[in-house]
C-alpha cells in the first residue's frame, strides 16, 4: 500500500468514526507491518486485508487465520437468527455493509452501541429515536432518486449550458443547492463515462437510483437498531418493506451493485482508489464462496 492508498484507507476511517488517537496507533501498526512486506498478492488481497485489520481492531476482534470469513472480507455472524429471507433483504445493502466491515447476514451489524450512534450523529445527523424514523421516512418518500431523475434529465439537454439552466429552475433554491447540484451534474457526466469504459453500462444508459436511496434505509435500519434507536421489529419492517421495490426494478446481485455504485459517484464524486474498492467489493461478493450473494440467487 502506497502512502496515498494508506491516507485515502485512514480517512474513512476517521469517517466512520474513530478517533484520532485510534487512528495513529493503526497507521503505526501498518507502517510497522508493512516493513516486513515487500508487496502484496494482488489489489484484492490488499483490500480483503485492510478490511481484516479494520474489524479487528475497531470492533477488538481477534485475528484467526483459519476463518476462511474473515480472511476474505466477508463477515457473517454464525449466530443469526434471520430467516434466508430476511438475510436475502439484508444482503441487499451489502455493498456498503462490506466496505464499512459489518456483518453480511445479520440484523445486528456487529458495530457496538457507541460506535453505531457515533457513525449515526456524523453521517446523518441522527442522535435519537425520532430522527431516526424521520430519515428513513425521508428515504421511503423521496430521497436523492428524485433529485437523480432531474439531473438525468438535464444530462439529456441540448447544451451544457441548458443542463444548467434546466437544474437552476427545477432543483435549486439557494447557492448551495445550486454548486452542489452542479458538481452532481459534473458527476454524472464523468460517471457515465467511467462505466461505460468499463463496460458495466451501455451507451444511452443509466442505472436505476432506487438502491441508493434503499440500500441505506436498509443499513440505517441496522445501525439504528445496534444503536437502541430502533426495536429488532422497528428495523426489521422497514427492511423487509425494501424487498418489493427491489426485486421490481433489479433483476441481478451484478445490476444492483452498479447502481449503487453510479449512484455512489453521482452523489459522492469520483476518486480512483474509491472506484477500484467498490469494484473489488462487488467482484468479492459476486464470487466468493461464503457471500450471501453467492449463496442465495437473486
Amino acid at each position: 500500500m502506497d502512502q496515498h492508498m494508506m491516507d485515502q484507507y485512514l480517512q474513512s476511517l476517521k469517517a466512520m468514526g474513530m478517533s484520532d488517537e485510534a487512528i495513529a496507533l493503526y497507521k503505526q501498526q501498518m507502517e510497522q507491518s508493512m516493513q516486513f512486506t515487500n508487496q502484496w498478492a494482488s489489489q484484492l488481497n490488499q483490500f480483503s486485508q485492510n478490511m481484516q485489520q479494520f474489524n479487528a481492531f475497531f470492533h477488538g476482534e481477534a485475528g484467526d487465520e483459519e476463518n476462511d470469513e474473515a480472511a476474505s472480507g466477508i463477515l457473517l455472524n454464525p449466530d443469526s437468527s434471520l430467516s434466508q429471507e430476511e438475510q436475502w433483504a439484508v444482503a441487499c445493502g451489502a455493498d456498503l455493509a462490506l466496505l464499512n466491515g459489518q456483518y453480511l447476514n445479520d440484523l445486528t451489524t456487529g458495530f457496538t452501541r457507541h460506535e453505531c450512534r457515533d457513525m449515526l450523529a456524523q453521517w446523518w445527523d441522527i442522535d435519537s429515536k425520532e430522527e431516526a424514523h424521520d430519515t428513513i421516512y425521508w428515504l421511503f418518500n423521496e430521497g436523492h432518486r428524485i433529485q437523480y431523475d432531474i439531473i438525468w434529465q438535464a444530462m439529456n439537454s441540448v447544451s451544457i449550458k441548458e443542463s444548467k439552466a434546466f437544474l437552476r429552475e427545477h432543483v435549486v433554491k439557494n447557492e448551495m443547492e445550486e454548486e452542489a447540484a452542479m458538481q452532481r451534474l459534473r458527476n454524472m457526466r464523468d460517471a457515465i463515462e467511467l462505466f461505460q469504459e468499463h463496460k458495466l453500462i451501455g451507451n444511452g444508459t443509466h442505472p436505476e437510483m432506487l438502491i441508493w436511496d434503499f440500500a441505506r434505509i436498509i443499513n440505517l435500519s441496522r445501525a439504528s437498531f445496534d444503536a437502541g434507536y430502533l426495536t429488532r421489529s422497528e428495523a426489521m419492517d422497514y427492511i423487509m418493506r425494501c424487498v418489493g421495490p427491489i426485486r421490481s426494478m433489479y433483476t441481478s446481485w451484478n445490476q444492483l451493485s452498479v447502481s449503487y455504485q453510479f449512484a455512489r459517484c453521482v452523489w459522492n464524486g469520483i476518486e480512483a482508489d474509491d472506484f477500484e474498492g467498490m469494484q473489488l467489493g462487488m467482484n468479492l461478493l459476486l464470487t466468493d464462496p461464503n457471500s450471501p450473494w453467492v449463496k442465495m440467487p437473486f
